[in-house]
Parts: C-alpha cells; sequence; structure tokens
C-alpha cells in the first residue's frame, strides 16, 4: 500500500509543471538537467520494478516517464530546437 502512495504522489508531481508549461508554451523556468536526471531515473525505476515484478513501480513508474518525458519533450522543443535544428537559419 505505501508503495501504491508513494507512486501516486511522485506521478502527480509532474502534472502540474507539464500542465503548466502546455498552457503558458513556456518551459524556460524548468531546468534541463532536472528533467534529463529525472526521466532517467524514473526509466531505471521502471525497468527495476519490471526486474523484481513491482507493480507499484511499474504503474507509477511508466506513468511518471510519460510525464516527465513529455515535459522533457516540450523543453528542447521550446528551449533548444532552432539551436539543435537551426531552423532558423536560411538555404
Amino acid at each position: 500500500m505505501i508503495g501504491y502512495i508513494a507512486g501516486a504522489l511522485t506521478t502527480i508531481a509532474f502534472a502540474p509543471q507539464l500542465l503548466q508549461a502546455l498552457t503558458t508554451k513556456s518551459t524556460k523556468d524548468v531546468s534541463i538537467m532536472m528533467l534529463l536526471c529525472s526521466t532517467s531515473g524514473m526509466v531505471l525505476w521502471l525497468f527495476h520494478g519490471i526486474q523484481v515484478k513491482d507493480p507499484a513501480l511499474i504503474v507509477a513508474n511508466s506513468i511518471s516517464v510519460v510525464l516527465a518525458s513529455s515535459l522533457l519533450g516540450l523543453k528542447i522543443k521550446n528551449d533548444y530546437s532552432s539551436s539543435i535544428f537551426k531552423f532558423d537559419r536560411k538555404i
């Protein structure tokens, strides 16, 4: 039971930030390093949960990875896409 409660709380933690980013179309105040570390950690926890067959870890981290990856994708799109893909350069 504690695993499910902990999983729910950590999963819910990313939802407000993702909703804020979708609403304002801004991710400038979100740390890319925090997103990279959090998403990587969640993926590793998901793999661990699969290995030990722990439903609480699998469910919570599956949802968390989707939310965190979505926020990471928005961060990259909003803040780094022009410098990575050079969309602002004329050919």
